[in-house]
């Protein structure tokens, strides 16, 4: 409008003071169709539904289809609408999304489009600018505003047919050699009394029926609860090396969290990694615990945990091997292990606990590392590559 300001000015003045019939009658018709358009465009865009449809979350290298749908409820038809949907830099293939198109009477128009979930993390997808103006453009468009809705990528899983982690539980799910840990809810069959064999072991019913003194045979087995610390501190890891290491460490407990669904143990996850959705920069903790629900909790914590500067090792640590019990499996996961940390693990392995290092990446002086943990009697493995996590429990 303020285009046309000069000439409503003239216009005025020429009907006024010189009585000018078709310039008066110009003027009312801009200052009436100015009026109308403003309030065609407010009642416009109040009267817009706006709705994003998706599924929020999606495993890597998953297309997540996403629907926005415009839906015009007034009985005034919109003659043009402009549709801004602002995308993730890291899923967005090209530019943003970005359409124009006019909305009839009680009409709805659905925009389209696909993302490529090729990075794990919780994103923002929005918000949605919609700019709409009068007919005649002589008022400055309009706009509103979308909150963004929020996309869930899990990280990585590999398949870990290869684990074999140390317990000091018994009576579990997991075949075990050693016949020390005979699961008696895990009857393997029947032979005869032998000396030396416990009186709890005779099956009196078979013994009776048979005439013989039998005894039950059950298979060895173990429980395994592991506690996966996954250290994310940016100086724990080399730079040149800083995003893959910090990538396949994720993935690694990623891996670990569903092989110990799959096999039906606990697991629990410990991480000094920044989280987007909380304001606790210390530390996050999901104690050890089964079943699905709690894999989706595992998941969802690892697809938005990122490195960053986060609290010290070696506190942290300590802290958290004060939450395990006795004989859980206590899996660092890291670029590189201090002499501290070292330390830390070994009075974990004093206390009762079964720690295992992995470190990611480049370590420097690996062999140096290596003799360091056997001096301590504490598993080290390396992993620089997807292969190499999915070899993890194979002796190095």
């Amino acid at each position: 409008m303020a285009d046309f300001l000069p000439f409503l000015i003239f216009l005025m003045i020429l009907a006024v003071f010189l009585q000018a019939g078709p310039a008066l009658t110009v003027f009312y018709l801009i200052i009436g169709s100015f009026l109308l358009g403003l309030w065609w465009q407010k009642r416009a865009l109040k009267h817009l539904k706006v709705t994003r449809h998706f599924i929020d979350h999606a495993y890597l290298g998953e297309t997540v289809r996403i629907e926005l749908t415009i839906e015009n409820t007034s009985l005034l038809p919109i003659l043009w609408l402009e549709v801004h949907e602002s995308l993730p830099v890291n899923l967005r293939a090209g530019r943003d999304i970005k359409e124009v198109f006019s909305l009839g009477l009680r009409s709805k128009k659905t925009v389209h489009y696909e993302i490529n979930a090729f990075k794990r993390g919780y994103y923002p997808i929005g918000p949605s600018i919609i700019e709409s103006g009068d007919p005649l453009g002589l008022t400055k468009p309009s706009q509103i505003s979308i909150p963004a809705s929020n996309l869930t990528i899990y990280p990585r899983i590999v398949d870990l047919a290869a684990l074999g982690l140390p317990s000091r539980s018994p009576f579990g799910t997991i075949r075990n050699e050693n016949p020390v840990y005979e699961d008696p809810t895990r009857l393997m069959g029947k032979r005869g009394f032998q000396n030396g064999d416990s009186v709890r072991k005779i099956d009196w019913k078979s013994s009776a029926s048979s005439g013989e003194l039998l005894v039950k045979l059950y298979e060895a087995s173990i429980t395994l609860e592991l506690a996966v610390l996954l250290d994310l501190d940016k100086t724990s890891y080399d730079m040149d090396s800083f995003y893959d290491a910090t990538e396949l460490a994720v993935t690694a407990a990623a891996s670990l969290a569903a092989w110990s669904k799959q096999h039906q143990q606990s697991i629990g996850l410990f991480t000094n990694g920044l989280d987007p959705l909380s304001v606790d920069t210390e530390s996050h903790a999901l104690p050890p615990r089964k079943g699905a629900a709690h894999l989706i909790s595992l998941l969802e914590l690892l697809a938005r945990i990122q490195p960053g500067t986060t609290c010290p090792v070696g506190p942290w640590l300590q802290d958290t091997r004060g939450q395990l019990t006795w004989g859980t499996t206590l899996i660092y996961i890291s670029g590189k292990v201090s002499p501290e940390t070292f330390e830390q693990l070994f009075q974990a392995r004093k206390a009762g606990l079964n720690p295992v290092i992995l470190l990611t990446g480049q370590p420097h002086d690996i062999q140096t590392d290596r003799r360091i943990a056997a001096g301590y009697h504490i598993p080290l493995y390396t992993a620089t590559s997807l292969f190499e996590v999915e070899a993890l429990g194979v002796p190095q």
